[in-house]
């Protein structure tokens, strides 16, 4: 009876070492940082427009340095006036975090087209299409842009379908965010996390850091173990995939619709499956798509913190800033 007593004594001092363990977490990461993006009830997350000026450095080395947003959903305002309006509209690319405030692509295309277009951009990092396409909405009396281009990305599929993210171990954003339910024509607000991770935000932080160890050193392979234990059927991945296209596709359908006085262009940032899928989707709306547009960008040598990052350096704004200028003037 005593050794039970112990040891029911000793589960207890764990379980009260465990709790005030992750609220001291929780407490230092409150008091520590202001963060760059807060939670939001309709769109998942927003721009901290609390936040205060920090320096700090890519996974380049570069010394980067972040001004707070002055909207909590548009990350840049025109430094000159011009006469059409231009809105860029993405996720991270178009936060551009991993560079200085001012040294994104689209303040490239700004200098370069000086007084051409008044050049705004709405990119929130993790976003997914839903989320892009409301901040589209939210915005627009605001901006009225004559010109929209879309920014996508291959992991926009996974995150327009919550069973996708779920399954996910490098593309979910351990946040709850809105999904666009097919089958109601409803938005539906959901938690991708697993739950121990919306249980505990010091085992989600430990445990992704050791994510980022692991897939740097190979030591444990946890990454290929993740993966194997919550993997979907190919069958079924495709199926929902699918479904993640359709969701695009509506809602450029409804962007579209609703705004028919504006131009849209698109384009990918990186190299993945899904480019000639969203060419066809584009096209199908009479919208103009900038197909393999990661190709004219990554024939530069050292334009991403690669095999740590993929997000463009400085060097890789520059690039695709001055690509664009020479995509649209075409257009």
């Amino acid at each position: 009876m005593k050794v039970l007593k112990n040891i029911a004594f000793t589960i207890i001092i764990f379980i009260v070492f465990l709790v005030l363990l992750e609220l001291l977490f929780r407490g230092v990461k409150f008091f520590v940082r202001t963060p760059e993006i807060i939670s939001d009830s309709t769109l998942g997350w927003v721009h901290n427009t609390q936040m205060k000026q920090h320096i700090k450095y890519n996974k380049c080395g570069e010394k980067v340095v972040r001004h707070p947003a002055t909207h909590r959903l548009i990350n840049k305002f025109p430094k000159y006036p011009g006469n059409k309006k231009i809105l860029f509209i993405g996720d991270s690319f178009t936060h551009a975090h991993e560079v200085s405030t001012g040294r994104a692509y689209y303040d490239v295309f700004e200098e370069n087209v000086k007084n051409t277009y008044s050049v705004y951009a709405a990119g929130t990092g993790g976003f997914g299409n839903l989320q892009e396409y409301m901040t589209l909405v939210s915005i627009f009396k605001k901006i009225r842009p004559d010109i929209v281009v879309w920014q996508l990305c291959g992991n926009d599929i996974i995150n327009n379908v919550y069973e996708l993210e779920t399954v996910s171990l490098h593309d979910n954003n351990q946040r709850p965010r809105p999904y666009f339910n097919l089958e109601t024509n409803q938005i539906e607000m959901k938690d991708p996390r697993p739950w121990l991770f919306i249980w505990s935000h010091g085992l989600r932080f430990v445990f992704y850091r050791l994510i980022i160890l692991d897939w740097q050193y190979h030591f444990l392979g946890l990454p290929d173990l993740w993966a194997a234990t919550i993997a979907l059927d190919p069958k079924v991945h495709d199926k929902y995939a699918k479904q993640g296209l359709t969701i695009l596709s509506k809602l450029l359908g409804d962007a579209i619709k609703r705004f028919p006085n504006t131009k849209f262009y698109g384009f990918a940032v990186d190299n993945n499956k899904y480019d000639h899928e969203y060419e066809n989707i584009f096209i199908k709306h009479g919208m103009v798509y900038f197909s393999k547009f990661h190709q004219h960008v990554d024939n530069v040598a050292n334009i991403n913190c690669l095999p740590l990052d993929g997000h463009w350096n400085h060097l890789g704004n520059e690039i695709a800033g001055n690509i664009l200028t020479k995509l649209l003037a075409n257009h």
